[in-house]
């Protein structure tokens, strides 16, 4: 009978708590949660997209959400945030975005909305939330000198006119003990050894940390296709980041939301620096060749000196290959640079050092490829800093610090001009090195310019006289025609 009764209890015990599984399940549509709300909306979600742990996104309940704005009280002597919401952004987040909280705090939102019920009644409200947002966390690398996860801001003065200013700081910790060491050996060469922690952070004009990017759900030191330095920081139009690291190149609204996180296309390797949105919506990288035969046969990585065109699904548009295109055996700054320097290999005990041509001449002579100072692909002989487009005749201009040149190239890659000492350039490139103007010539033009009210001369009675010259509306009248004049000359005269 024991047997029995047990038995029947064991019954009775399961049968009652699938009656409560299926009571708490809510039906077939799935469990039936609660979330708190505070407000008469939506509940809130934190950090809604695991990269933005200062942000927050008030749902909006079922409702229909218009007139939106939103504004963080500042604590006390600091900068207030407030802003309006588009309902573009209201309906891709499904609410109503926060930005802005402080960190370790209780934040204050105010918000203000007109809410749509279902059958179409509109109610103008305006509420406060408390939310609570956590302190700054990330990784650290175990230095003595490291005392915070943040970078400090010291604030020195702030104009009253910029007071309500935000600031992106792009930094970087050296990368911790655990991260992995990896290097490019087929073929030789490349930077993905330059790995560091990433420190993104926004502050405002107080010094407070207003918004980081927590790197760690889309970064990884020990995955080489993860990790590298995040740089080339930049807004579009659209309000959303683009920037780059390693072997990826990535656009994210300032809410965290992932537009795209991309791999570079197989033939790249190793972004760095520049990454650009060109007015025909095309984005300019600047990137290196993961598979370069030299003219010696040797098969390498090469460093910072290809510009790739991807549109804005990811597809190659064109390229820019630097080695072909300029001399990448042009020596003349690279002999000149610190081998102690940033950007070259960090090593203090290289400081006031420099490069001979027999040096040069020994390194072409080894298997010694990478991030280095040096000639020839595969060695950084052109490390370019930045990119830009000009629609104007469907060219890039690019800025090469170990050519120490500015330097513009046309779609057909062929070398426009050179801004540059003229030192080291041979053949077709030395005739593209732009000259100066003499001072006399320069002043006798002015002239010419300001009796026509082309432009007009501003003295300021200063020590020393100091002289601006600007356009006249009439000599702006005139910029339309230059520009078709030259658009004329770049097609028809070689």
């Amino acid at each position: 009978m024991q047997k029995k009764l047990v038995v029947r209890t064991m019954i009775a015990a399961v049968a009652f708590a699938l009656a409560g599984g299926a009571f708490a399940a809510g039906g077939s549509s799935g469990p039936a949660v609660k979330y708190p709300k505070q407000g008469q909306i939506g509940e809130i979600i934190t950090n809604p997209y695991r990269i933005a742990p200062l942000t927050a996104i008030i749902r909006n309940g079922g409702y229909k959400l218009e007139n939106v704005s939103v504004r963080i009280v500042p604590k006390k002597d600091g900068q207030e945030i407030s802003y309006k919401v588009t309902p573009e952004e209201v309906m891709t987040h499904a609410g109503i975005p926060v930005f802005g909280l402080y960190p370790d705090y209780v934040n204050t939102i105010e918000v203000t909305y007109t809410r749509i019920d279902a059958k179409g009644e509109k109610k103008d409200i305006k509420e406060s939330y408390q939310v609570y947002a956590p302190p700054v966390y990330g990784e650290v690398n175990g230095s003595p000198s490291l005392k915070s996860t943040m970078f400090d801001t010291t604030v020195v003065k702030v104009d009253p006119k910029y007071k309500d200013r935000l600031y992106l700081v792009n930094n970087l910790l050296t990368a911790p003990s655990k991260g992995a060491r990896f290097i490019w050996n087929n073929p030789t060469g490349g930077a993905i050894e330059w790995t560091f922690y990433p420190q993104n952070a926004i502050i405002d004009t107080t010094g407070a940390v207003r918004w980081y990017l927590l790197p760690d759900p889309i970064y990884n030191m020990e995955d080489p296709y993860r990790a590298g330095v995040m740089m080339g920081f930049q807004q579009g139009k659209d309000g959303a980041l683009t920037w780059g690291y390693g072997q990826r190149y990535v656009k994210y609204d300032i809410m965290g939301r992932e537009i795209f996180n991309r791999r570079l296309p197989p033939a790249y390797n190793d972004f760095s620096h520049s990454f650009d949105q060109a007015q025909n919506g095309n984005y300019l990288l600047r990137v290196a060749s993961s598979d370069y035969k030299r003219p010696d046969g040797k098969n390498v990585r090469t460093v910072r000196d290809v510009i790739v065109e991807l549109s804005p699904e990811g597809k190659v548009v064109d390229e820019w290959r630097l080695f072909d295109i300029l001399d990448p055996y042009r020596d003349i700054v690279i002999k000149c640079l610190d081998q102690g320097a940033v950007c070259l290999n960090l090593d203090a005990s290289h400081a006031g050092k420099s490069l001979s041509a027999e040096d040069l001449a020994k390194m072409e002579k080894s298997d010694t490829f990478g991030d280095i100072s040096g000639v020839g692909a595969g060695r950084n002989w052109a490390h370019v800093n930045s990119v830009d487009y000009d629609p104007t005749d469907d060219s890039i201009i690019i800025s090469s610090r170990h050519q120490s040149a500015i330097i513009k190239i046309g779609r057909d890659k062929k070398v426009k001009w050179i801004l540059s000492a003229p030192d080291g350039w041979k053949g077709d490139l030395a005739k593209k090195v732009l000259k100066p103007i003499t001072n006399t010539a320069l002043t006798n033009a002015l002239k010419e310019l300001e009796a026509d009210e082309l432009v007009q001369r501003i003295q300021y009675n200063e020590m020393p006289l100091r002289v601006e010259y600007s356009l006249t509306e009439k000599g702006r009248d005139l910029l339309p025609v230059f520009y078709a004049i030259s658009q004329w000359g770049m097609k028809y005269i070689p």
